[in-house]
């Protein structure tokens, strides 16, 4: 059960009713790391508009951002983020074999291109705490320094969402199971 459950609008001041307003407007409705967020409206804004900038904004393909939010959830074994951006995945057209090979740990074997060196960048970044120059060079030369830099800042927005969601304990949605083999 959820350490700290969604706050309703309501229960916001009028004036931080806007943040939830703006929130709601962007994706559809407030869920998951946002209702909890809310309890603290001005940072609930603050991560939304990043949040806004690496998801919608970030001139990359769906397909890659997604293979990159998947993989920094699966590092941090966040189910309910893995969750979320797995189904938006599959939206995108990542194949049903990627996802699986980061759920279960086992990519970047059996990627190729972009999303194995996405994936490989991600799972330096979060589990060695450092990225090789090998590695880093590859991304910088592929995408550029500009995009290196919000592809990082992409792994670390997701990263802070799914230590919210992971220190709140906030429950997966109805209906939804966890993609993440336990270990």
């Amino acid at each position: 059960m959820a350490r700290l459950g969604n706050i309703a609008r309501e229960a916001l001041s009028t004036e931080d009713q806007q943040y939830y307003d703006a929130i709601a407007g962007s994706r559809g409705s407030v869920r998951g790391p946002y209702g909890v967020l809310l309890h603290s409206p001005d940072l609930a804004s603050r991560v939304a508009h990043t949040g806004t900038f690496v998801r919608f904004d970030l001139d990359v393909p769906e397909s890659l951002k997604e293979t990159v939010i998947i993989t920094t959830a699966r590092e941090i074994r966040n189910q309910y983020e893995f969750a979320a951006h797995a189904r938006l995945a599959r939206e995108a057209g990542v194949p049903e074999e990627t996802i699986s090979a980061i759920a279960n740990g086992t990519a970047p074997t059996g990627l190729s291109g972009d999303p194995a060196l996405l994936v490989t960048y991600t799972k330096e970044l979060l589990q060695n705490h450092k990225i090789t120059d090998e590695t880093f060079d590859a991304v910088k030369d592929k995408f550029g320094i500009k995009k290196t830099l919000e592809l990082t800042a992409l792994i670390g927005h997701y990263l802070l969402v799914g230590q919210v969601l992971t220190a709140f304990e906030v429950d997966l949605p109805e209906g939804v199971k966890p993609e993440i083999p336990n270990e």
